[in-house]
């Protein structure tokens, strides 16, 4: 029998093969969360490749979150978490924001996302997580001077709506979404105007969630984000 090769058989770094071995162990459970591995040079002999590979095969399993790698200490099994996924697309979202019509398509992802947050705060949110938001909102109120300190009670806001499923990847998801759009916003806005509506909206937001009002709550949340995406970039 006679077989027709398509394509030429892929050679793998040395890292990689590194990389692939320790990943099976770690998930396989042979290697334990919390479990140091072995120094760089007992890996070196244990793979027979030198202290580069062993380096690039760390580096990347700490990308995927599977290790930890501290300055002075020996690398330690971890897991991934929903903070890995997204920094695995941070520099990714960064570049893709920089592309015609990548900040639009954020703004949008960003709609879709929080509808469905304030959506579901309005309709299953607790009492103690509806005093939460409160909390965050009165803070929110003191700083409205304090552009500094708006800017973070702001985020602090959303981010307590974003908490309400208690889910951890939206909470990931969130955070990557603020840090993406913020690193991509001018410096060019009336902040006065721009806190006082911010926290006027907000205080419409509560209201709407603390009512149970579902379709109030996603109507004040896109004013909200119509008005702030005009300021910066309309």
């Amino acid at each position: 029998m006679s077989l027709k090769v398509t394509r030429p058989v892929e050679r793998k770094k040395l890292s990689e093969t590194v990389e692939e071995e320790l990943e099976l162990m770690i998930r396989q459970g042979e290697i334990a969360e919390g479990e140091a591995l072995p120094s760089e040079r007992d890996l070196m002999a244990a793979f027979g490749v030198g202290r580069p590979s062993i380096r690039d095969a760390l580096s990347a399993l700490a990308r995927k979150g599977l290790v930890k790698i501290s300055s002075g200490e020996r690398t330690r099994v971890t897991r991934p978490s929903a903070d890995t996924i997204i920094s695995e697309l941070s520099g990714m979202s960064k570049d893709f924001l920089a592309q015609p019509n990548g900040l639009k398509y954020f703004d949008q992802l960003r709609r879709f996302f929080e509808s469905s947050l304030v959506r579901h705060a309005a309709a299953y949110a607790t009492p103690s997580q509806i005093k939460e938001l409160e909390d965050a909102l009165e803070l929110n109120g003191k700083a409205i001077e304090n552009d500094s300190q708006f800017r973070k009670t702001d985020i602090y806001f959303h981010r307590v709506i974003a908490s309400i499923p208690g889910n951890p990847i939206f909470l990931a998801v969130h955070q990557a979404l603020v840090d993406w759009l913020i690193d991509a916003r001018p410096d060019r806005v009336n902040t006065a105007e721009l806190n006082k509506r911010s926290y006027d909206d907000h205080v419409a937001i509560f209201e709407c969630i603390k009512n149970g009002d579902v379709e109030g709550a996603d109507a004040q949340l896109m004013a909200h984000i119509d008005y702030v995406f005009d300021k910066y970039y309309g």
